[in-house]
Order: C-alpha cells, then structure tokens, then sequence
C-alpha cells in the first residue's frame, strides 16, 4: 500500500484587524509589594540600628553570595538572622530594593530629608555593597550613574571607587574627564584645596 500526503501551504497576507495590547511586567512591583508587607520572610538582617526582614529564596536568586550563605556547602538553611557590619542602613535598604525590583532606586526613597548623603555618595557605597555581593548588574548601573553625575568635586573619589572595585570602564572615564583641558584645572585645585586643609 502506498500513500501520499500533500500539504498545502497558503498565506494570507494582510493588514491586522487588531492586536492586544501586552502591558509592561509588573514582576518587580509585585516583589517589591512581598518585600514591604513581609509576607513569607525567613530572614532578618541588623544594619545598624535598623532591622530588614527578606526571602532566603530570592536573594539566593538575585546573589550568588547569598546563595553560598544560604544554600552553600557551608552555608546554613536555619539561620534566621545577620548582622551587617559592612553598610549604612540606607544603603542596605536600596541594596534589597535592588535585588526585588532590578531597578536602581531614587536616593529620596532611600534617605531620609535630614541625611547629609548625595546621590553621588550612596551610588558610591551602593556600587561597594554590589561587589561585595556579586549584584553585576547593580554594579553595572552604579557605574552607568556614577558616570552622569562626574564633575570635579567627585571625580577623585569615583576614580579611587573604580580602582578598589575593579571598575575597569569607570575608571577610564575617570582618567579621561581628568585629563581633559577644560575639567583639568578644577580637578587640579580641588585636589590642592584638600591637600592643604589635611595639612
């Protein structure tokens, strides 16, 4: 018995009558809401005088750090709480905003009025917490904002970040806002005006 199949292929080609419209994923809203209501969290860390309660599971997905703490060789399922001798409170806190939501949050959200901490400074000390946990890509956008934010009162400091943390593209736009005639003198007698108060 032999047989034969023919497909048949045909195309209509056209203008679409409709689409749907797929709105924007609200995935890191929906986690930051987990974060705030402390639903589930199986995890305390002590900042300072500050508490922060968490998810083992999801900062274990975010940190390959906390993963290695949790869920490690020798690391340990029980432990119920940290304290973190590293980071300011509101450091820490923009850290796990980061971690639940993949966005870099606004320092007014994080600080509060009377704090004396820029936007320049907590970048700085978020880009360190994001190294010493392995956040890539919360080290990425720190870098990314740091770069914005350049000029001669800060380029000394954010040169000396990019070198301590391996910051090899920050540290080149460092070098090179140095170096340029126009930012050179700036740079020169802010660096002078230190130099001197120190002595």
């Amino acid at each position: 018995m032999n047989c034969t199949v023919g497909v048949v292929r045909t195309r209509l080609e056209g203008p679409k009558l409709s689409s749907i419209p797929v709105p924007p994923s609200d995935m890191g809203q929906n986690l930051r809401a987990l974060l705030e209501s402390e639903v589930g969290c199986d995890i305390m860390f002590q900042v300072g005088d500050e508490t922060f309660k968490a998810h083992k599971l999801i900062l274990a997905a975010r940190s390959p750090v906390f993963k290695a703490q949790f869920f490690g060789l020798v690391g340990d399922p029980n432990l119920d709480k940290i304290v973190v001798k590293d980071f300011e409170p509101s450091i820490f806190k923009a850290m796990l905003l980061f971690i639940y939501t993949d966005k870099l949050p606004d320092v007014q959200e994080i600080v509060d009025s009377t704090s004396m901490c820029t936007s320049t400074n907590m970048v700085q000390h978020l880009l360190a917490a994001a190294d010493l946990y392995n956040l890539d890509r919360l080290k990425v956008l720190c870098e990314a904002k740091l770069c914005e934010e350049l000029n001669a009162d800060t380029v000394a400091t954010t040169l000396a970040l990019a070198e301590q943390h391996h910051c090899a593209q920050l540290k080149a736009i460092c070098l090179k806002f140095a170096a340029t005639p126009s930012n050179l003198g700036g740079v020169c007698s802010k660096y002078y005006r230190c130099k001197f108060q120190v002595m």
